[in-house]
């Protein structure tokens, strides 16, 4: 597998935020999100075989453990050898992927699938049948989030969760926009949804940069 990075940090994001965690962050990406924070990753890394993986894994006193990207999705058969042995040696996995790929396999395995939809200013979509499709089979471990620059992002966001109604939806400022964190917090109050507004806290502790 290619692999950009393997780090021991806390989740920043999404539902799970503060736990600790193991990340293994892929390289590879059928996406280019303009305000991706994680480009690197769709260039750089180095092929390691997947005991090594997993000798880097274990060096860490943790069971939980974070796939991410790039995309993952895009080494799914790899990824599928990987994941099948991290659940025999009892690992808790989430993975992050960008709502554009489906695999029901990986999906199966995972303990939670943390799904992008990308909004207008990312410059990308993702699928919203792809999207529909996970919730449909694996909503009670799926949260569906959405980062947002501006209103139109926002009420896209908005629309995307009335239609689909997941039980776990994140909305997240995008980092440079993240004084944009008020009016989605009156916003979604106003609309009486559900959905969770969170920073990234990993960037509020550390800043913007690799392996935290």
């Amino acid at each position: 597998m290619r692999v950009s990075e393997i780090f021991y940090s806390i989740e920043g994001e999404g539902i799970q935020i503060g736990r600790v965690e193991v990340f293994v962050r892929l390289s590879n990406c059928n996406l280019n999100c303009m305000w991706c924070d994680t480009k690197y990753a769709k260039q750089d890394g180095k092929e390691m075989k997947i005991q090594d993986i997993l000798l880097e894994i274990e060096k860490y006193p943790c069971k939980n453990l974070s796939i991410t990207g790039g995309e993952p999705l895009c080494q799914s058969e790899q990824l599928l050898d990987l994941l099948n042995q991290l659940k025999s040696l009892g690992y808790w996995i989430q993975i992050n992927t960008n709502g554009t790929l489906f695999d029901r396999r990986i999906f199966e395995l995972v303990d939670l699938v943390s799904m992008d939809c990308k909004c207008p200013s990312s410059k990308e979509e993702s699928n919203l049948t792809v999207i529909e499709n996970t919730i449909a089979l694996y909503d009670n471990k799926t949260q569906l989030k959405f980062v947002v620059s501006d209103k139109k992002d926002l009420d896209y966001a908005k629309r995307v969760i009335k239609r689909i109604n997941p039980t776990f939806s994140v909305i997240q400022p995008e980092w440079a926009h993240r004084k944009f964190a008020s009016k989605i917090v009156n916003s979604v109050k106003n609309d009486g949804l559900t959905s969770r507004i969170i920073i990234q806290q990993h960037k509020v502790i550390w800043g913007n940069k690799k392996g935290v």
